[in-house]
């Protein structure tokens, strides 16, 4: 069985500084929205944090805990750092390595067109293991070299084709660089002549390394790291020290392959002897450019010879300025879930009270009798040391109720947009006014805040659409605030809908409403077509008869397919034919939902195909749950409004969902109407509906199917649902 050593080897071991996989990150190929900040990871490196949540992963909270402390973070050290976030969410290191070996392939096409493409050999069998053998790293640094030596020797041909030659030897099955061809150095200047024999030099070493051949790679790169005049010289340096990283990884026995190993004395020599060579590659100041990569190793082996120790000097070394390319990977070592500084004897003053601060944060769902007591402890850290990070938790983990809230308000109304902290005290100042019910303090905070300085942040701006929706004051402000800008690649910005506004919203919209308010967008826009198929669907789930024939004339001038069966409707003599037909047409119409926030979302496109039947669960529209919203009437509202609103959701709550209530139309109505060439049709969409809605396998689609089954069998609608789902 393959074990799970390919993760632990990864690309930790091998790789310098481009694409590197920090060992504690864990698998991030899942992604999780809240996990991540709000902002670009550039945005996030330099200080512009946008909303900080508990949700943070570690390394996200500790940067940012540096950041608002004012520890200084170099462009540099910002560069690899957002390299590490970036990486660490890639996937596995040979999904990596493949990207890499990608990057090879075409550089060597590109500088010796002629000979044909070799074989590469990812990974090699050990202790049982399958083990990551080259990664991106050899890979992307091959083809720059390859094309910097197609242009260094233009005029020497052989040279390059020698290059490739043994590069394929490095990157292939193990074996030995081939013979220089015979004469191949005449003629050639002294400085051609160097930098061939340097780069043989370093292709030797690499296959000795590649081959497990420790020993001799080991002294191979140090004749590379002695050689003064090698344009490799500071990365042999370093290899020596991954080489002997991955002989202590390589030569322990099958049963120490996972992280619970219990090593023997042999295997934590190896480990010992690896953590020397790293210590002076890291003492070495002229070796600065390869400090990143040699941390990186560090922290793999630390974490291997005591676990607890490490995590627990991470804490202080995170905190560090002047930590080079090396940020990344301490950051990426940290624990990922939590930080427990009780493990740790004595953790210095500043790391304890990032211990304490990072617990906080992650605190911010926790019940009453924990939340109250650590709310009280940021408060008074506040007041103490002004380090911003606890005003921000003391917000955070604040209620309307909590004590000493509107001097934490002062203080956060202080603190401008544009620091670390500033939009997410912001947000949170605005939330707090409004519980507290200080409505034209809260609305006064919230126009304080320039629209577009929360662009490229959907989780902050879906968070004060929401502040805007339960502070305004007309109808105008809470339909604005259910708008949503969608960026397209090419053309104009399209306009939708912001789910949990429109969540929120749709108790308190009627039919007609929904109408009018479809009628504030240009006629050819797709979210008023949606809107005016939503205002029709809900009209008729819910029997407003006046309402319906309003929208379906409306429609049957903007929809030529559906015109005939919308003036049919209204053409209609009494108010139950009507409501039929309507039903009817509704059933035939998957893409069109009774529900403003459930449905297909078809904004995108102003001739999406409503017929469209799809297989996502995605058509019609589900049952309200218990959980719903039930939203309090607005202070603008008339009597009026209220009433016709309540009873439209009442209605569409007993309703159900689209399987259940076509299932339950078509059925009264083929009992009702046996001989109307439409009730078998009727009955095939309500079964049909079952098949992709939400909802499937209903009791009343089961219904419809027998009766369609047993009434109309020899028709073409049963023949086409033969199944029930």
């Amino acid at each position: 069985m393959k074990s799970a050593f390919v993760g632990l080897v990864g690309l930790a071991v091998l790789l310098p500084s481009a694409v590197a996989v920090a060992c504690g990150g864990g698998d991030e190929s899942s992604y999780d929205d809240t996990a991540h900040p709000d902002v670009s990871r550039e945005d996030f490196a330099a200080g512009r944090m946008g909303l900080l949540r508990g949700s943070l992963r570690t390394r996200y909270l500790v940067y940012s805990w540096r950041t608002m402390m004012g520890i200084p973070t170099t462009p540099d050290e910002q560069k690899h750092v957002v390299e590490g976030w970036r990486n660490v969410i890639q996937g596995a290191p040979h999904q990596v390595a493949e990207w890499g070996s990608q990057q090879w392939t075409a550089a060597r096409s590109e500088v010796v067109p002629q000979r044909e493409p070799a074989p590469l050999q990812f990974v090699l069998e050990n202790n049982y293991a399958e083990i990551s053998r080259i990664h991106a790293d050899a890979f992307v640094r091959a083809a720059s070299t390859a094309r910097v030596l197609a242009k260094e020797w233009k005029s020497r041909p052989a040279l390059l084709e020698e290059w490739v030659r043994n590069q394929d030897v490095v990157f292939g099955e193990c074996g030995s660089l081939e013979e220089a061809a015979p004469g191949i150095e005449k003629g050639l200047k002294p400085r051609e002549k160097k930098r061939r024999e340097s780069e043989r030099a370093y292709q030797e070493a690499a296959t000795l390394f590649y081959c497990n051949n420790f020993d001799a790679a080991a002294a191979a790169f140090q004749a590379i790291a002695d050689a003064s005049d090698s344009p490799y010289r500071t990365l042999g340096a370093y290899l020596v020290a991954r080489t002997a990283v991955r002989r202590a990884l390589f030569e322990q026995p099958s049963e120490s392959s996972s992280y619970e190993r219990k090593m023997t004395e042999a295997d934590r020599e190896r480990f010992v002897l690896a953590d020397q060579a790293i210590a002076k590659v890291l003492a070495d100041p002229k070796l600065l450019e390869v400090h990143g990569p040699a941390r990186r190793l560090q922290s793999l082996v630390r974490t291997r010879l005591d676990a607890q120790a490490w995590n627990c000097e991470l804490l202080t070394r995170v905190l560090e300025p002047g930590t080079g390319s090396g940020l990344s990977a301490l950051l990426g070592d940290l624990p990922n879930e939590y930080l427990d500084g009780s493990i740790c004897s004595a953790l210095p003053p500043p790391a304890a009270e990032l211990v304490e601060w990072f617990q906080s944060m992650k605190s911010f769902r926790a019940e009453e009798n924990i939340r109250a007591p650590l709310q009280a402890a940021a408060v008074a850290h506040w007041k103490k040391t002004a380090h911003m990070p606890w005003l921000v938790a003391a917000l955070m983990l604040s209620r309307a109720d909590s004590p000493g809230l509107p001097e934490l308000l002062a203080d956060a109304a202080k603190v401008p947009l544009s620091s670390p902290a500033g939009l997410t005290l912001a947000y949170h100042s605005v939330h707090l006014l409004r519980e507290r019910g200080e409505l034209p303090t809260a609305r006064a905070r919230l126009d304080a805040i320039p629209w577009p300085l929360t662009g490229g942040m959907p989780y902050l701006s879906g968070l004060l659409r929401m502040e805007r929706f339960d502070l305004a004051q007309s109808w105008e402000e809470v339909l604005q605030s259910t708008l949503v800008e969608y960026p397209q690649p090419t053309g104009p910005v399209v306009m939708g809908l912001a789910g949990e506004n429109a969540w929120r919203l749709e108790p308190r919209l009627t039919a007609r409403k929904l109408k009018a308010w479809s009628e504030t967008f240009p006629q050819d826009s797709a979210l008023r077509r949606r809107l005016t198929w939503n205002a029709f669907a809900l009209a008729s789930v819910v029997g407003d008869d006046e309402t319906l024939q309003a929208v379906a004339t409306s429609l049957a001038g903007t929809e030529p397919l559906a015109r005939a069966e919308l003036l049919a409707i209204v053409g209609r003599p009494t108010p139950e034919e009507r409501l039929f037909d309507a039903r009817f047409l509704l059933m035939g119409l998957p893409a069109v939902s009774a529900r403003l926030s459930w449905g297909r979302g078809f904004n995108t496109s102003p001739t999406y195909d409503l017929t469209e039947d799809i297989r996502r669960g995605a058509n019609g529209w589900c049952a309200v749950q218990k959980e719903a919203p039930v939203t309090p009437p607005f202070s603008f509202e008339t009597p009026e409004e209220r009433e016709a609103a309540a009873a439209q959701w009442k209605a569409l709550t007993e309703a159900g969902g689209a399987v259940a209530f076509h299932s339950r139309v078509a059925l009264a109505w083929a009992q009702a109407h046996p001989k109307d060439p439409r009730s078998p049709i009727a009955l095939f969409r309500a079964v049909r509906a079952s098949k992709n809605g939400c909802g499937q396998n209903t009791p009343e689609a089961r219904k419809a199917f027998s009766y369609l089954h047993k009434h109309y069998g020899k028709t073409e609608w049963a023949k086409k649902v033969r199944y029930v789902y």
